[in-house]
């Protein structure tokens, strides 16, 4: 250990006198005019080149080895460019007539903001106006009709007066309400006479009955008395005890009582016969009387259920004549501009986009490109109104792609692809500005990523792909 430390010190001290006498080897420090006049040997000993050359020599070398490596080493994005403009989402409302009509009056403008139910456009409503009255007034009919004919029924149920039909159809007039109880009364009188006039004839056969039937009774009783008392006279008479003449006047009355009882018996039967009569045709016009109101009562309430629903459709079409907003929201594509206007049906007349909607690209790419994109992919999307150099891009991803092509006047054929942005507005300055639908935007879809150094070789690498190839 002696040994190696005298060593190292004997080193240190060598080191140190050379150091300390370093810069008597050094040649003398001359001035730079006595330079010049030396020998161009001496005078770049004396003199040597500034390094600054070297330097700036190494650091080109240095910046292309940096750029060769990050050529290589480094990735940059490969985007599908497409046009396309914004467009509300598939939520938006399309307001649409649903008959031809003509334009009555235009509420709103092309931007303006509406609320839910605000009246947007009025359409000529005279023909359904008339046709909601129309059915309205044969419905109440329909109703007045079968409230007579229930009436009327109620009366011939309870063999009373009929009922007032105020509670029946209060939603008639006073006057129509006076007019349907009178028609009730005029015919439930019309009944009463005729069913009095038939129990009036009815009674007066029971009448008749009765008083043939006394007449009958009698006769019953006296015709075997007169039978007895002509035999009596018969014997005598056999007998030679009286006078011919006075039995056969006995005999005679026998006759005529007998006669007399086949004639009230026969007149009891033609009696039996009226008084059945009688009831039949009382029988009959409560029947006739209770059909026909059975069959108006039943008349009207197939003709009132039927003209409910045609007056349902009467007032949904009248209403239909007031288009108002559904949704809260923006009118666009307002397409009528004309009071007076005609308008077919089914027509869109508008779109009303929701306030609290997110609005999408449309998109259209390349038949080129269209290998390359699929959903999912990043976006970026550059409004055309701003410039993206100074307010940026925004962010989105592709939503679908068309899986057929659209012919393009310009273009020829290309494919939609919708597109949903990360945010609906874009910064500029201290405001946020939001996206409407129409603007023009250009979509950079990212479909890969690919080395720097590849831009450079490619075109060699075709060239030599071409070149080596045979026709």
């Amino acid at each position: 250990m002696s040994a190696r430390g005298e060593l190292l010190a004997r080193y240190r001290r060598a080191w140190q006198q050379a150091w300390r006498h370093r810069k008597r080897l050094d040649a003398p420090r001359r001035l730079a005019h006595e330079v010049h006049f030396m020998p161009a040997a001496l005078a770049l000993q004396e003199a040597p080149v500034h390094p600054a050359p070297r330097y700036v020599q190494w650091a080109i070398i240095a910046f292309a080895v940096l750029a060769l490596l990050w050529a290589c080493l480094g990735e940059i994005d490969v985007v599908a460019s497409a046009s396309g403009k914004v467009v509300p989402n598939g939520r938006s409302k399309t307001i649409q007539p649903s008959d031809v009509a003509v334009v009555k009056h235009i509420h709103v403008h092309d931007g303006q903001q509406v609320r839910a139910g605000d009246l947007l456009v009025e359409l000529d409503g005279q023909i359904t106006g008339a046709d909601v009255q129309r059915l309205d007034s044969d419905l109440l009919a329909a109703h007045i009709d079968s409230a007579r004919a229930r009436a009327l029924l109620d009366a011939i149920r309870h063999g009373g007066e009929p009922p007032s039909l105020a509670a029946s159809i209060p939603q008639a007039g006073v006057e129509q309400q006076r007019a349907a109880q009178q028609w009730v009364q005029g015919q439930y009188l019309e009944l009463r006479s005729s069913l009095d006039q038939s129990a009036a004839e009815i009674e007066q056969r029971a009448a008749e009955i009765h008083s043939v039937r006394t007449s009958i009774a009698a006769l019953g009783q006296t015709l075997p008395i007169t039978r007895e008392l002509a035999a009596d006279y018969k014997r005598l008479y056999d007998r030679q005890y009286i006078a011919k003449h006075a039995y056969l006047e006995k005999h005679q009355a026998q006759l005529d009582q007998e006669r007399e009882l086949a004639l009230q018996q026969a007149r009891l039967g033609e009696l039996e016969a009226a008084r059945k009569a009688a009831q039949g045709r009382h029988d009959n016009v409560l029947a006739q009387t209770r059909r026909s109101m059975l069959d108006l009562q039943h008349e009207a309430e197939q003709r009132a259920a039927s003209l409910v629903q045609e007056l349902k459709k009467a007032r949904q079409r009248d209403h239909l004549t007031r288009l108002t907003a559904p949704v809260d929201g923006t009118v666009q594509q307002l397409a009528i501009h004309t009071h007076g206007g005609v308008v077919t049906e089914a027509q869109p007349l508008m779109v009303i986009v929701p306030s609290d909607q997110p609005v999408e690209v449309e998109a259209l790419l390349e038949n080129k490109d269209i290998g390359f994109v699929r959903p999912g992919q990043s976006v970026e999307v550059k409004v055309e109104t701003f410039n993206f150099t100074k307010y940026g891009v925004i962010q989105g991803r592709v939503l679908s792609i068309s899986n057929d092509a659209i012919e393009d006047e310009q273009r020829g054929l290309v494919y939609s692809a919708r597109i949903q942005l990360d945010d609906d507005h874009i910064r500029v300055g201290a405001n946020r500005v939001a996206l409407s639908p129409g603007m023009a935007v250009r979509a950079e879809v990212k479909t890969d990523k690919r080395k720097v150094i590849d831009y450079f070789l490619s075109p060699f690498k075709a060239y030599v792909d071409e070149s080596l190839g045979e026709r």
